[in-house]
C-alpha cells in the first residue's frame, strides 16, 4: 500500500513532463498528416529520448524505494528467517506463556511433546518468571540439559499485547573451556605458624625439631593437593597450587589447621596454631600475590589459627578460628607502631581522635592517650565523643577542673568544622566503619589511623595509612599504655590519664582475667609508676541504685540453649543506650550458671535489637555473631541488627548457634 501511494506521489511530480511527452507524440503525429518529414523527425526523436529518460527514473525509482514492513514480500522472508535460524528463538506473553518458538529450539530445548501454553519458569528456571522475563536486552547465563545459553531478550507490542522474544546462543564450548581454565588457574596461599616463638620460649633446644615437624606435615599436605610449598622465612611459607583443589579443601574444612595443632612435642604444652591467607580473584600472579599476603594479615588481625579466602567476587570466607589468640612477648611491633604514629601526625596540621558509638572506659581511655600523643608532639587535637553519653559521666567528673580537657572533647557538629584537607584523623577500639562515633568525619578525611584489638570483620573501603589491630592484647588501653611509654617521658603523663587507662585495662581484661599476659601486667607496672591509684580507678566503674537493680531485669528472661549457652532476653519499651554497658554486665554474670559456656543478652533499643556476647576460653563467640552482621573478641562480641523482631532475631541466633558453635 505503501508503495502504491509512493508511485503516486512520483507521477504527480512529474505530471508536466508527461504533459510535454504527449505534446511531441501530437507534434510527430501533425508532421506525418502534413507530409513534413522534418518536423516529423525530429518530433518523433524527441519524444523517443524523452520518453526513454523517463522509463530509466521510473526504473530507479522502483530500484531505490524501500520495501514495505508490510509488504507480503517482506513478511514472507521475515516469517522463512527466524523459522529455519540456526538459534534458537522463543516468543512468550506477559505471563511467561510460550506462544511460538522456531525449529532449532525444539530440537535443541524441546521436551519431545509441543511446548505451546507451557511456562517458561516452569521449564527453564527462575529467571524466566513474569517478573523478570521483560529486561530488555538483558543476557544472561543459562544452563539447561547440560549445556550452557546466552538468552538476549527483546520486548514487543503486537495488537496491543506484549510479548518477549528471546534469543538463545548456544556457548556451551566456551563455557567448558572457561571452567577448564578457571579450575587450572594458579592460587598462591601464604602460611604462617602464629605462636611458634611463644610455644618454643622454655624449649629453645628443640627449635628444629618442632620446624621439621611443623614442615613435614605441610609438605604431605600440599603434596596431597599437588601443590609446591616453600619455606621463605622462619615459620612462613608460600603454597602454589590449582584451584580445582580449592574445593576439596572447603569441604574439608581446612582440616591442615587441625593437623598442625596435633603436633605434639615433649616439653611443649601449647599447641602450634597456623594462620593462612587465600586469594581466588582473577589478575595477574602480582595481584594475587598481593591478595594474598592481605588475606593473612586479615586472619592474623581476626585472631590467628584460621584461613580467610577472598573470593572472586572480593567477599571473604572464613575457616578455623577455634582457640584463643596467644598474646606476643615482644615490644617491637610497639616501637614501629610509635615511630609511624608520631611521623603521621606530624605531618598533619591537626588531629582529631574518635572511638566507638556508645563509648566506655577503654575507648575514652585510648582517644586521651592518642590525644596526650599529639599533644605533646605540638598539634592541634580534639576528641570526638557524645559529651552527653550518661555512661562517660564519671569519667568526665574524674577530669573536671583541668582546662586542656574542657577543650579537648567536642561533639560531631564542631568536629566537622574543624576537619581541613590536611587533618588526620585517628580511630581507636573499633575497626567497622558503622560503628564508629562519627562515620562523616572518616569519609570526609584524606588519612586516617586504625588501632584496635577487636578481631577485623571486614575490608576497609579506602586504606588507612596504617593500621594497628591486634587481638592478642587485652584492650587499646594496652596498646597505648606501651605507646606513651615509647613516645612520652617519664613522668610526664597526668596521674587522671594513668587512671583512666587503668580503668581500661580492667573493664575489658575483666579485672586482669581476660586476654592478659605478661605485657598486660607490664603496661599496668608502667601506669603504676606514673600515678595509676587503683582505689581512684574503682571509683571510675561506681552505679548508681537504679542501674544496679535495672541489670536484674535482663537476668529473668532466660533459656539455656543446647544445655550450654543461655540466651537472655529483655523486651521492654523504656529500654535506653545506656542500658548497653547493663546488658554486657549481665551477659558476664549469666557464665556464672553451671555448664554454660556462652551467654546472649538481647534488648530492642531503638530501632535496631542490640546483643551482647560473652563466652569461656573454649568458644568463638565473635563468629557466631559475624553470621548476624556483629563481631568483636573471642570471648566477648556484639551486634546490631535491624529490621527483625526480637523473636526472628533469637531464631537467627540460634541458627548461627548451630552453625558455628562446635566448628
Amino acid at each position: 500500500m505503501k508503495n502504491k501511494k509512493g508511485l503516486s506521489n512520483w507521477l504527480k511530480k512529474r505530471r508536466y513532463a508527461f504533459y510535454a511527452e504527449i505534446l511531441l507524440l501530437i507534434m510527430t503525429a501533425i508532421g506525418l498528416s502534413q507530409k513534413n518529414t522534418t518536423m516529423a523527425s525530429c518530433c518523433g526523436i524527441a519524444f523517443v529520448l524523452y520518453s526513454a529518460l523517463m522509463a530509466q527514473n521510473l526504473l530507479l525509482y522502483r530500484k531505490n524505494v524501500r520495501m514495505s514492513e508490510d509488504s507480503p514480500f517482506f513478511s514472507t522472508i521475515a516469517k522463512d528467517f527466524v523459522i529455519d535460524m540456526k538459534k534458537p528463538v522463543v516468543i512468550a506473553d506477559n505471563q511467561s506463556r510460550i506462544v511460538w518458538y522456531n525449529n532449532t529450539f525444539n530440537e535443541e530445548l524441546g521436551t519431545g511433546s509441543a511446548l505451546y501454553g507451557k511456562l517458561m519458569h516452569e521449564l527453564f528456571g527462575n529467571e524466566f518468571n513474569p517478573h523478570r522475563l521483560f529486561k530488555n536486552d538483558s543476557k544472561e547465563l543459562i544452563e539447561y540439559n547440560r549445556r550452557y545459553y546466552i538468552t538476549t531478550r527483546h520486548s514487543v507490542t503486537s495488537s496491543g499485547e506484549t510479548y518477549c522474544v528471546v534469543f538463545w546462543d548456544d556457548v556451551s564450548e566456551y563455557t567448558r573451556i572457561k571452567k577448564l581454565f578457571d579450575t587450572k588457574s594458579t592460587v598462591i596461599a601464604y602460611i604462617m605458624i602464629d605462636n611458634f616463638s611463644e610455644a618454643m620460649q622454655f624449649v629453645q633446644d628443640k627449635t628444629r625439631t618442632a620446624s621439621a615437624l611443623i614442615g613435614d606435615v605441610l609438605d604431605e599436605w600440599s603434596a596431597s593437593i599437588g601443590g609446591v610449598i616453600k619455606e621463605y622465612d622462619r615459620e612462613k611459607y608460600i603454597l602454589i597450587f590449582e584451584k580445582s583443589c580449592l574445593n576439596n579443601l572447603r569441604e574439608n574444612k581446612f582440616d591442615i589447621l587441625d593437623k598442625i595443632r596435633a603436633i605434639n612435642l615433649d616439653g611443649v604444652e601449647m599447641a602450634f596454631t597456623a594462620s593462612m591467607g587465600i586469594s581466588c580473584i582473577s589478575g595477574t600472579l602480582a595481584e594475587k600475590d598481593e591478595a594474598s599476603r592481605a588475606c593473612l594479615d586479615h586472619a592474623l588481625q581476626r585472631g590467628g589459627d584460621q584461613v580467610v579466602v577472598k573470593e572472586e567476587d572480593s567477599s571473604f570466607s572464613y575457616y578455623g578460628g577455634t582457640t584463643q589468640t596467644v598474646q606476643k612477648q615482644t615490644k617491637v611491633r610497639s616501637r614501629v607502631v610509635a615511630n609511624q604514629l608520631i611521623q603521621h601526625i606530624n605531618t598533619h596540621s591537626n588531629v582529631l581522635v574518635m572511638g566507638h558509638k556508645f563509648a566506655d572506659h577503654d575507648c575514652i581511655a585510648s582517644c586521651v592517650a592518642v590525644a596526650r600523643i599529639a599533644e605533646h608532639l605540638g598539634k592541634q587535637v580534639n576528641v570526638v565523643v557524645n559529651i552527653h553519653d550518661h555512661n562517660l559521666k564519671a569519667i568526665f567528673s574524674s577530669l573536671r577542673g583541668n582546662p586542656w580537657y574542657t577543650d579537648l572533647f567536642i561533639d560531631r557538629e564542631c568536629a566537622q568544622e574543624l576537619m581541613r584537607s590536611d587533618t588526620l584523623v585517628v580511630v581507636c577500639d573499633v575497626n567497622n566503619v558503622n560503628l564508629f562515633e562519627v562515620p562523616e568525619i572518616y569519609e570526609a578525611a584524606s588519612d586516617y589511623i586504625i588501632l584496635d584489638h577487636h578481631r577485623k570483620t571486614a575490608e576497609f573501603a579506602k586504606e588507612p595509612l596504617f593500621s594497628h589491630i591486634d587481638p592478642s592484647v587485652s584492650s587499646v588501653s594496652e596498646i597505648m599504655s606501651e605507646l606513651l611509654e615509647e613516645i612520652i617521658p617519664q613522668g610526664e603523663l597526668p596521674e587522671v590519664e594513668a587512671n583512666l587507662l587503668m580503668s581500661g585495662i580492667i573493664l575489658d581484661s575483666k579485672q586482669y582475667t581476660k586476654n592478659t599476659g605478661t605485657r598486660t601486667f607490664g603496661a599496668a607496672f608502667y601506669l603504676r609508676k606514673e600515678g595509676a591509684d587503683p582505689s581512684m580507678v574503682q571509683k571510675l566503674f561506681r552505679t548508681d541504685l537504679a542501674e544496679f537493680q535495672r541489670q536484674s531485669l535482663f537476668e529473668t528472661n532466660i533459656e539455656i540453649y543446647k544445655e550450654k549457652v543461655a540466651i537472655s532476653t529483655y523486651s521492654g519499651e523504656n529500654a535506653e543506650n545506656s542500658d548497653r554497658i547493663t546488658m554486657a554486665k549481665a551477659a558476664d554474670r549469666l557464665l556464672s550458671i553451671e555448664g554454660v559456656c556462652a551467654s546472649f543478652v538481647l534488648c530492642p533499643i531503638g530501632d535496631e535489637i542490640v546483643i551482647s556476647a560473652r563466652s569461656n576460653d573454649r568458644t568463638n563467640v565473635q563468629r557466631i555473631l559475624e553470621v548476624l552482621g556483629g563481631g568483636g573478641h573471642f570471648d566477648s562480641a556484639g551486634a546490631q541488627v535491624k529490621d527483625l523482631s526480637l523473636d526472628d532475631t533469637v531464631a537467627r541466633l540460634k541458627f548461627a548457634i548451630d552453625e558455628r558453635l562446635d566448628q
